[in-house]
């Protein structure tokens, strides 16, 4: 049966519905009962709140004072593993530095052709001079005479630098004339045609390092004195570019030449 609702209000820490004893036949808990236990739990959450404050204050006691020799003690562990570790770093340091670039160093072979051959090309022989030739076909004619006049088909390479193409004769309709032993053409030229016989292909390589003893010189004023002379401004200002540019290595002015030797003038 429930309790009256004046006599519920005078015990407010007695939570229970007032219809719980007639749906569930439970044992209703008696006014006296929840009258006595009020004060009991009060005094009880009291005790529970100063037990937990006193937990609190000890610890942070604890802490405050085990912190110097923490801080201590990990400072004595980060300054052992600095030096334990110092060796490995400075080790780090040194395989890190990258090797220098090819474009930085001197290249012994980048300008010599016989280092990069594919199967059935034909190997540079090198004369005394440092000039490397490759008879592509042999000439079935005569040999020219130094005195003569000699006609030659040619075709210019910047081989060294991006193997653009300086002139092709052919295509200019601009063969290139000389006397042989004259001085008109540039030395290895004078000396690929005294090996030949008219109707010949040479292949001549001029190494960047020898290419103004074989070749051009660098003084712009004194470079076409000999030939044979780009016809064509692009011709001219790609030669020129790789024998101007400062920024390049000897071998970036390695010249390629593909000369036919085709006629003896007497």
């Amino acid at each position: 049966r429930a309790l009256p609702t004046q006599r519920r209000s005078l015990y407010p820490r007695c939570h229970f519905p007032a219809t719980m004893n007639t749906l569930m036949r439970a044992r209703v808990v008696t006014p006296s009962v929840c009258a006595a236990s009020a004060p009991t739990r009060r005094v009880a959450s009291k005790l529970g709140f100063a037990k937990t404050q006193a937990a609190k204050s000890r610890k942070t006691t604890t802490t405050r004072a085990s912190a110097p020799t923490d801080t201590a003690s990990t400072s004595r562990r980060a300054h052992l593993a600095s030096v334990a570790l110092a060796p490995l770093a400075a080790a780090l340091v040194v395989t890190a530095v990258p090797p220098p670039a090819l474009a930085d160093t001197e290249c012994t072979e980048c300008s010599n052709s016989n280092s990069s051959l594919a199967p059935g090309d034909v190997p540079f022989q090198q004369s005394v001079s440092g000039a490397r030739f490759a008879d592509l076909r042999v000439g079935d004619g005569a040999k020219p005479l130094p005195g003569q006049t000699v006609v030659i088909e040619w075709v210019g390479y910047t081989a060294g630098y991006q193997a653009k193409k300086i002139e092709n004769s052919r295509e200019t309709d601009t063969p290139f004339v000389f006397v042989v032993g004259a001085g008109t053409a540039i030395p290895a030229f004078e000396e690929a045609v005294l090996e030949m016989k008219q109707g010949g292909f040479r292949r001549i390589e001029i190494p960047g390092e020898l290419e103004e003893k074989l070749a051009y010189s660098r003084d712009k004023s004194q470079r076409y004195t000999v030939g044979p002379e780009p016809s064509t401004f692009g011709g001219k200002r790609t030669l020129d570019f790789v024998l101007d540019n400062k920024t390049l290595k000897d071998f970036n002015r390695t010249l390629l030449f593909d000369i036919r030797l085709s006629n003896i003038r007497k």
